[in-house]
């Protein structure tokens, strides 16, 4: 009778643990491996979708998605203070990188030079005037 309840109890646990690992959420957001050569790459932090940005590799050109008035994705430009201007570029050379911590640990890094920036809030210039916008400023 006891390995007969053991058996059932197990057989229990066997069938629950599936449905119960369905229901959980990943905190991770997906992420896929570059291609070496590859131009352009999207990163996303584990903070919020909306630290989302499109990097040009090549250039150290900066884009963040997000959504315009008609509710459509976008790529907006990221203001990056003082990027080097690189005559036609052959290789990759710029990556970010972004912690769980903070959107303020969100670096761009010219992997050639070892420039940084660190991404902050800003005022920045737009039609209206001036607004608070995200920018990467050289912190080294």
């Amino acid at each position: 009778m006891r390995m007969r309840s053991l058996r059932i109890i197990t057989l229990c646990f066997a069938l629950l643990v599936p449905v119960l690992a369905q229901g959980e959420l990943s905190n991770v957001h997906q992420s896929t491996t570059t291609p070496p050569e590859a131009r352009y790459e999207i990163i996303q932090s584990q903070l919020a979708a909306r630290w989302t940005f499109r990097l040009d590799r090549y250039n150290g050109e900066v884009m963040q998605l997000l959504l315009n008035k008609e509710k459509e994705n976008v790529w907006e430009k990221v203001m990056v203070v003082d990027l080097p201007r690189i005559k036609a570029p052959i290789r990759p050379r710029f990556q970010i990188f972004t912690s769980g911590l903070a959107a303020r640990h969100t670096f761009l890094l010219d992997t050639v030079t070892g420039k940084t920036w660190t991404l902050i809030f800003d005022s920045v210039p737009t039609r209206e005037g001036e607004a608070e916008a995200p920018v990467f400023k050289p912190f080294m």
